[in-house]
């Protein structure tokens, strides 16, 4: 996912390299952090309630991923990994509420291709949706 990250930024030509990048518990590995060592990664991997700064069911990381838990813990690092809850969920929510939370198909290409087809659908009906500014 980073290198295809990292692909499609250099294919839009944006500016600069990604500053951050915040993930949940489903990406922690010894090996993810080790092999993405270089980057500015913060990675849940307690529970992404205990990083946000909630209270949560599992508070020691597994071992391996110990490095990351001290990052986290930080206070710049809790409020990096804040961030994600209110760039990422959105999303999921306005996709829920309207398509509701099952998919129609199985197998990864078609879950995929499913997900890939609703959010398209979604952003396509916030664009024709959004009232067009007006000049004063």
């Amino acid at each position: 996912m980073v290198k295809k990250t990292q692909h499609n930024h250099q294919a839009a030509r944006l500016p600069g390299d990604i500053q951050l990048w915040l993930a949940d518990s489903g990406y922690a590995s010894a090996a993810s952090f080790e092999a993405l060592a270089d980057l500015p990664l913060l990675v849940s991997v307690t529970s992404d309630a205990d990083q946000a700064g909630f209270p949560a069911k599992r508070q020691q990381a597994p071992a391996g991923q110990r490095d990351m838990a001290a990052r986290l813990a930080t206070p710049t690092g809790r409020a990096q990994y804040r961030q994600r809850s209110a760039l990422v969920e959105p999303g999921f929510a306005q996709i829920f509420q309207r398509f509701g939370r099952h998919l129609n198909y199985r197998g990864r290409q078609a879950v995929d291709a499913e997900i890939k087809l609703l959010g398209t659908v979604h952003n396509l009906n916030k664009l024709i949706n959004h009232p067009p500014k007006t000049r004063s």
